[in-house]
C-alpha cells in the first residue's frame, strides 16, 4: 500500500496539530489538578481546599491568557486552544465543585456547602478579574497599535492583516 503522504509535507494539517495543542494542554493542566490534591488532602466533611485552590487559580490564568493573547499579543492559533482550553480546562473542575457541594449537603454541612459554592464564585471572579487587570496592564504597559481581534475567531487569527491608515486592507 503507498504512503498517502508521499512527496508531501510532513506537517500536521492545522486541525489536527490544534486537537494535539488542546490535548498537550488538557495533559498538563489534568496533572497539576492531580498534583494539587495530593498535596492538598481534605477530609470528607471539610472545606473542599484543592477544588477550590485550583478553580481559583484556574480562572486567574483563563483571565491572564485569554486577555494577553486577545488584547496584547500577535495573533496566535496555538496559545490560546493550549493554555484556555486546554491546560485550564484540564486543571479546572465545575463537576467536582458540584460533587463536594452534594456530599457537604447530604452530610448535614449545609452552610459549609453554601459557603463553599459563594466562596468559590466569588473568589473566582475576583481572580479572572485580577488576571484581566494584569494583562490590560494595570501593573504592565498596554501596546495600543492593533486591533484587538475576536477571541473565537481562532481559524483567522494568524491570517489577519491590519489595514493602512486609509481603511484599506494590507
Amino acid at each position: 500500500m503507498p504512503s498517502a503522504g508521499r512527496g508531501r509535507s510532513r506537517s500536521l494539517p492545522e486541525a489536527p496539530l490544534r486537537v494535539a495543542v488542546i490535548a498537550a494542554g488538557g495533559a498538563l493542566g489534568t496533572l497539576a489538578r492531580y498534583g494539587t490534591d495530593r498535596v492538598l488532602v481534605v477530609s470528607p466533611a471539610g472545606f473542599p481546599w484543592a477544588t477550590f485552590a485550583v478553580n481559583v487559580t484556574g480562572s486567574f490564568v483563563l483571565g491572564l491568557v485569554v486577555t494577553l493573547v486577545v488584547e496584547r499579543w500577535p495573533p496566535t492559533r496555538y496559545v490560546r486552544p493550549f493554555a484556555a482550553i486546554g491546560f485550564c480546562g484540564g486543571f479546572t473542575t465545575f463537576s467536582t465543585l458540584a460533587v463536594e457541594t452534594v456530599q457537604r449537603t447530604q452530610h448535614g454541612h449545609v452552610g459549609l456547602a453554601a459557603g463553599y459554592v459563594m466562596a468559590s464564585l466569588a473568589a473566582g471572579v475576583v481572580a479572572v478579574t485580577i488576571g484581566m487587570a494584569l494583562a490590560r496592564g494595570r501593573i504592565l504597559p498596554v501596546p495600543r497599535d492593533r486591533p484587538v481581534p475576536d477571541p473565537d475567531d481562532l481559524g483567522t487569527l494568524a491570517s489577519r492583516r491590519s489595514p493602512d491608515p486609509d481603511g484599506t486592507p494590507t
